[in-house]
């Protein structure tokens, strides 16, 4: 049965389903999921690290997957998935490795960076994955910003841009979908779309000229899905609190018919909080449509995505969403998949952990009394539990334990203490790191300062080191006379890559790619 008719086209009900694309639970996809897509409910899946154990495992889930489509003769689903580099990396351990976006940028290695993007591209489209929600464009210029920080290459719009089409276009040489995010911008907010809904305050003309530049660039280089940001932007769309995602001011007149964009509108996951607390994910899902959006993401809970489908096909019925809304989302879908090419290449493993290495190494950037590495003798340790990774990072990132690992012969006390430390916690490290080297490998502590007072100097007799690890902006209030490293990325290759900066087998002496205005204690 059809739904609408628009020029002797039907709009039916298999062809609702292209427009959702949805994740779950384990390695196995579940009967109601395969069930979903058979009878033509689901149009794409995403995959979590929760979703992948090993290759061959990956292989055999995503060939199930597209089986149930085909064995329901819909079109190949996208199959996707955040395969940025350093904190939101699904694919770790055996994959091939990928540093941030901004530690690629400050190690100022393009070519490495090409070739080792387009080799983690061919490796995903050999596991079966076809579409990658990378890279991220958003221009980082906010320290405080919580949820993209180095999954941005920069804070200089013209910077961003120019890595941002670096990864494209190495990302689209393997026939794989990359997707420019989050837009209009998510870099100069202070909250969490995954938690709250942001706003940006701004002007057009400075918006014009940050956050829109990196877009407008990928959009030239032929870009072919770009992401909505859930952010607030009064200058673009007049009408309170309605976020980028369900706004046709932003996705139908600013992103198609200003910027030129003619492909694939994905939104951001429709289960966050500032779209689900707001307008709900079902409600959610039909308002992106009717703006504009292609392609809507419900990254967790089969309800919700139930839902979803059931509210696009009412619309679809009553009406309110009009046959050429309609055609216009499943033809931009329709044209994506077309552009997806296998190819029969494979990655070559060993190459790619040599680029990654010699960009992780190379993107540890220094401050202060550089001159008093390496470090000599033993030292004591503080690194911070009960870290809580932001919803959008890898869930299973080990913040600390690399680190601990690599220090340990030389590390005479270690402190594992709580993420804002109280005054007496602080108090037993200053009396145990006398006479000695106090590493300390801060975490986030520009919105824990706690952790700044450990690096206050109660004794003269000790050289202190501080690690951020999370953020680089971390580093803007250390005492005179310490150190001060960063990797620009977690994980725990880019801690490795500080180990040897520490034992003096690396100089520090990346580019930054922010401004980090050092106010010495």
């Amino acid at each position: 049965m059809g739904y609408l008719k628009d020029g002797g086209n039907t709009v039916t009900p298999r062809d609702i389903g292209q427009l959702l694309t949805v994740g779950f639970d384990g390695f196995e996809a579940p009967s109601s999921l395969l069930g979903a897509i058979r009878q033509g409910r689901v149009g794409g899946v995403i995959l979590f690290s929760r979703n992948i154990h090993d290759a061959s495992q990956l292989r055999h889930l995503t060939s199930s997957l597209q089986e149930a489509a085909q064995l329901g003769s819909h079109p190949p689903l996208f199959i996707s998935i955040d395969q940025e580099g350093g904190p939101v990396r699904r694919l770790r351990e055996t994959f091939v490795p990928l540093p941030s976006a901004m530690a690629m940028a400050a190690s100022g290695n393009q070519e490495a960076a090409a070739r080792l993007i387009y080799l983690s591209a061919i490796e995903m489209m050999g596991l079966g994955i076809n579409q990658n929600y990378a890279p991220d464009l958003d221009v980082n210029n906010n320290p405080l910003n919580p949820v993209i920080g180095v999954r941005s290459f920069g804070e200089d719009p013209e910077f961003v841009a120019r890595w941002g089409r670096l990864y494209l276009e190495a990302t689209q040489s393997a026939g794989m979908i990359a997707t420019g995010k989050h837009f209009p911008g998510h870099g100069d907010t202070d909250q969490d779309s995954h938690t709250a809904l942001p706003l940006v305050p701004h002007e057009r003309p400075r918006l014009e000229a940050v956050e829109l530049l990196p877009f407008r660039i990928a959009i030239a280089s032929g870009l072919r899905a770009i992401m909505t940001a859930h952010v607030v932007f009064p200058a673009f769309d007049p009408v309170p609190y309605r976020p980028a995602t369900i706004s046709p001011a932003i996705l139908r007149d600013l992103m198609r018919h200003e910027l030129g964009f003619s492909g694939l509108v994905v939104t951001d996951c429709m289960e966050m909080d500032a779209i689900k607390n707001n307008v709900g994910t079902a409600q959610g899902t039909f308002l992106a449509i009717d703006a504009g959006a292609d392609q809507v993401l419900i990254s967790h809970t089969a309800q919700l995505q139930e839902a979803s489908y059931d509210r696009l096909s009412r619309g679809a019925i009553n009406g309110e969403l009009s046959a050429t809304r309609l055609k216009e989302a499943l033809r931009s879908v329709s044209d994506t998949k077309s552009q997806i090419r296998a190819t029969p290449f494979m990655a070559d493993r060993a190459e790619a952990q040599h680029l990654a290495q010699t960009i992780w190494e190379g993107a540890v950037a220094g401050v202060g009394a550089l001159d008093r590495l390496p470090l000599m003798g033993e030292l004591t340790l503080v690194t911070f539990s009960g870290t809580r990774q932001t919803p959008a990072m890898d869930q299973s990132t080990g913040v600390v334990p690399p680190l601990v690992q690599l220090l340990h012969p030389r590390v005479q006390k270690h402190f594992a203490l709580d993420q804002d430390p109280n005054e007496d916690a602080i108090a037993m490290v200053h009396r145990a790191a006398r006479g000695m080297p106090l590493v300390v490998a801060l975490d986030q502590a520009i919105r824990h300062p706690r952790q700044l007072r450990l690096l206050a100097r109660p004794w003269t007799d000790g050289l202190i080191v501080a690690l951020a690890l999370s953020s680089p902006y971390d580093l803007r209030r250390i005492p005179v006379g310490s150190i001060g490293l960063t990797a620009f990325d977690p994980s725990g290759e880019a801690q490795a890559a500080l180990v040897k900066a520490l034992q003096g087998k690396i100089f520090p002496s990346a580019q930054w790619p922010i401004t980090l205005e050092v106010r010495n204690r």
